[in-house]
């Protein structure tokens, strides 16, 4: 598979201090390389010692470890592949029969399990002694007292280890990957008559994440092979890789970048020219930033567009992720596009060098969730949305004003936010999206998506309340008492400039539509035409092969990075 591109920076070597975990590797950071690309009774043999001592083999029985757990049960003479198998077989015996036992001694070589009971007055002769045999490799029972004195003790959670309940709780959590810890610990109770820790839970969660998905490392190991296959099954997609390299040459993960060609082709055939960029935490054993790029179709339902793992987020991580987007769905300077985000300095900072012609929009939901931690209430939130909202510049101005009448200070908590990267009447008017936010289908008979329908019926609830005054075959005025607009059906705009911003024929350019008899429909902008939408869509992302058919790559595997 070709190498798309070679990237690297030199950064001098440091020393972490870091914590030890069970089953991940722990990473340091000095060089980045970027790189694209079922019940039968026990068998009573008396309470004497049996020692089979070192028979042959042949007619003992071989343990089956697919049965279920609970019919599990040791027998003299029976044959295990090695002492773990054994051990698994006496704990789940012990478990469902609720006499405890004693691991005394389990090692590679032998096992010897006792009765576990704490109780002094009497001896509890309970013994199994095993051994690998010498004429074949086989495991063996060898000695077996199967004579229980000791009462019945169902309170033997040491039993219960993280280990033996992962792989009991495999089904619920491939079936359920949200299962949480006391939902766990009700089904331990429930299904084994045991009570366990939370902790206990946790870590018997977590063992079984780890079974079901494989180590961390593992993971990390083959993330070059996972990118070959992501571009041998969807050839001319974007993939980037980045690793650090330490001076003693190991190798970690660092970033990697992705974005599918039938996305980007779809978004360039028909998606609004809005970006929406974000960061969000990552959750898990490694910490991260995850970076998305996100568009918005032709019925204004959110389209992933490209997306990242970086290690947090900084100026030159989103540089790195704005230099791709930008080659990928050949934005040049920016001109002619818009992207809207929040207010990450290296963000704004990254997109002024990356897009410098580009229309920066703030999310207006970011900037009134910063507002209202000091400026609260209904009135304020109320003020806050109708300045946004504004479309005119004079209508702006008295919403603004009236902030400011009321606190000084809220006012200039806005102004000093950059009002034109927020406020629809500074937006330009030529790629039909009037959003100020990001939010997180089919057989349609209009020939335009259901959501311009939807709006342009909502902005025509007000249709009744205006006057219209023709002034020529395409350009009318509309009024509503001292309140004027103009309207050239032609060229599709509004002096309110709702029209203009949205592409959706706003109330006044809706009664001058109705005035001339004409379809509403054929005025609502192209970006909403329904050929248009299905366009984006007629390519698909291909499926990808599971790991056991992924290609081995020659490139050093990685190790996870910091957590």
């Amino acid at each position: 598979m070709a190498i798309k591109s070679v990237e690297v920076h030199h950064e001098s070597s440091e020393e972490y201090d870091f914590e030890e975990y069970e089953d991940d590797e722990e990473v340091l950071d000095t060089e980045h390389v970027d790189v694209e690309m079922k019940e039968d009774d026990f068998k009573t043999q008396g309470a004497n010692d049996l020692d089979l001592g070192d028979v042959v083999g042949a007619g003992f029985p071989i343990h089956d470890p697919s049965i279920k757990w609970n019919m599990m049960k040791p027998l003299l003479g029976e044959r295990y592949e090695s002492p773990h198998q054994l051990q698994q077989c006496l704990t789940n015996y012990a478990i469902k029969s609720g006499y405890n036992i004693k691991f005394a001694k389990c090692d590679t070589m032998r096992l010897i399990a006792k009765c576990g009971s704490k109780m002094k007055s009497q001896p509890y002769p309970i013994r199994v002694h095993a051994s690998w045999m010498t004429q074949e490799r086989s495991f063996q029972i060898k000695t077996l007292v199967d004579e229980h004195k000791c009462v019945r003790n169902f309170n033997i959670s040491n039993l219960l280890s993280p280990r033996w309940l992962a792989r009991h709780f495999l089904k619920e959590l491939i079936m359920k990957p949200n299962l949480k810890c006391k939902e766990m610990q009700s089904i331990i109770r429930t299904k084994f008559h045991y009570g366990v820790s939370w902790s206990k839970a946790y870590k018997t969660r977590c063992r079984a994440m780890t079974i079901i998905d494989g180590k961390l490392t593992e993971h990390y190991a083959r993330v070059w092979d996972y990118c070959h296959e992501l571009l041998r099954s969807n050839p001319g997609s974007t993939v980037h890789v980045g690793v650090t390299i330490n001076s003693d040459h190991t190798t970690y993960f660092h970033r990697m970048y992705l974005c599918f060609k039938a996305i980007k082709e779809g978004w360039k055939i028909g998606c609004h020219r809005v970006i929406g960029l974000d960061g969000s935490f990552l959750k898990g054993t490694r910490k991260g930033e995850l970076l998305t790029a996100i568009g918005r179709d032709g019925n204004n339902q959110v389209y992933p567009i490209a997306w990242a793992v970086v290690d947090i987020e900084k100026k030159a991580n989103w540089k790195w992720f704005l230099e791709l987007l930008t080659e990928d769905l050949n934005l040049l300077d920016g001109g002619g596009f818009t992207v809207i985000s929040d207010q990450h300095k290296g963000l704004l900072e990254a997109t002024k060098e990356v897009l410098p012609n580009v229309e920066h929009r703030q999310c207006a939901r970011h900037i009134y969730a910063t507002f209202r931690k000091t400026y609260s209430g209904v009135e304020f939130k109320n003020m806050f949305w109708a300045t946004s909202l504004s479309t005119v510049e004079s209508e702006f101005l008295r919403k603004i004003d009236d902030i400011k009448e009321v606190n000084p200070n809220a006012y200039e908590h806005l102004t000093a936010r950059d009002p034109h990267t927020w406020c629809r009447v500074f937006f330009r008017t030529d790629i039909a999206c009037s959003t100020i936010c990001y939010k997180r289908h089919k057989k349609w008979e209009s020939v335009v998506c259901p959501v311009a329908i939807k709006k342009m019926n909502r902005l025509g609830e007000d249709l009744r309340n205006l006057n219209v005054n023709p002034s020529g075959p395409s350009i009318f005025e509309a009024r509503n008492g001292l309140e004027g607009y103009v309207i050239n059906l032609q060229s599709k705009v509004c002096s309110c400039r709702l029209w203009d911003i949205s592409g959706i024929p706003c109330v006044h350019a809706q009664c001058a539509i109705l005035f001339t008899g004409q379809d509403h429909v054929q005025f609502i902008s192209e970006w909403f035409n329904v050929d248009r939408f299905k366009a984006i869509y007629a390519n698909n992302i291909l499926p990808v092969n599971g790991r056991n058919l992924w290609p081995r790559t020659s490139y050093i595997k990685p190790l996870p990075p910091f957590s």
